[in-house]
């Protein structure tokens, strides 16, 4: 177990060895492209979670949605003349999927954005890439995050509830950038680690807050990084912060995979259990962190 209050933070560019993966189980999978996006998982015997997975098989790899640029889901009319799915959109193409109510897991659906041009800011997420938002507000409490005109399509009063700063202990130390978005809250990033800082981007890492609570975890995949690479198990370990609001099983390491048929497999593993100070997850239940509705519990 490792304590609230006693969690080290990762080197947010450190990569780490890789370790075979034990057999996947499907859990959800929805069409993207001529192929599908799933989501996987494996647990122990108490189905405590060991490995959640993402798999984008090689048809998807191979047809991924190229025109428009955003399928319509986070959009607002600036100009008040109709949707423009190039300039009035946020989300590129999105897949919301279940994961599996595994005992201690604290997430409990993905966010799927295949962003074909990237998005700002300049020179960091710029490339064509995957978000992989694994939520841990529940989709009922997400869906009330509204767009409008400001910042990345979002209302503007939400934009300043995204924005509200985290307390200590449960902030990222030091992270920022790069902005709120409508149906999704902020976004937090080290800007001293990969591609902030100049370095190349393969697989980042961001952490989403609202109304002062994280929720979601984003890894960040280079498409072209990963076709072009191939990578058999890229692995990297996840920054932690100092402290969690939800007692539970968090993940440390997280892993890119190509295979050999053209598939891409990302992976959250090594998960370990954490411990929330006393008070934290009433709290966190106001913002939809804690409870999980009822849509979240479907299987497929």
């Amino acid at each position: 177990m490792v304590s609230a209050s006693g969690a080290a933070r990762s080197d947010a560019a450190e990569p780490v060895e890789s370790s075979s993966l034990p057999a996947l189980t499907s859990f959800n999978k929805v069409s993207l492209g001529d192929g599908f996006v799933e989501t996987l998982y494996a647990a122990d015997a108490a189905r405590h979670p060991k490995v959640i997975a993402v798999r984008v098989d090689a048809a998807a790899m191979k047809s991924l949605p190229s025109a428009p640029s955003h399928d319509g889901q986070t959009c607002f009319d600036k100009d008040g003349d109709g949707i423009n799915l190039e300039t009035d959109c946020a989300s590129g193409h999105e897949r919301d999927l279940w994961l599996p109510k595994l005992n201690g897991l604290p997430f409990k659906w993905l966010m799927f954005n295949w962003q074909m041009h990237g998005h700002g800011p300049t020179h960091v997420f710029d490339k064509p890439h995957f978000d992989l938002h694994f939520f841990i507000q529940d989709f009922a409490a997400r869906n009330q995050i509204r767009t409008g005109p400001c910042n990345l399509v979002i209302n503007c009063d939400d934009d300043a509830k995204a924005k509200k700063t985290v307390p200590a202990p449960y902030a990222p130390e030091g992270w920022g950038l790069p902005g709120a978005a409508g149906r999704m809250g902020n976004h937090l990033i080290d800007p001293n680690a990969a591609p902030a800082n100049g370095d190349p981007f393969t697989q980042a890492f961001a952490y989403g807050t609202w109304d002062g609570h994280i929720t979601f975890w984003e890894p960040v995949l280079n498409k072209d990084w990963i076709v072009a690479t191939k990578p058999s198990a890229a692995c990297r370990s996840i920054p932690q912060t100092p402290a969690v609001e939800k007692s539970g099983y968090y993940p440390t390491q997280m892993c890119t995979r190509y295979g050999s048929n053209g598939d891409m497999t990302f992976t959250l593993e090594k998960f370990v259990e954490r411990t929330a100070p006393a008070g934290a997850e009433a709290s966190a239940e106001a913002t939809g962190t804690r409870t999980q509705s009822e849509a979240v519990q479907q299987h497929h």
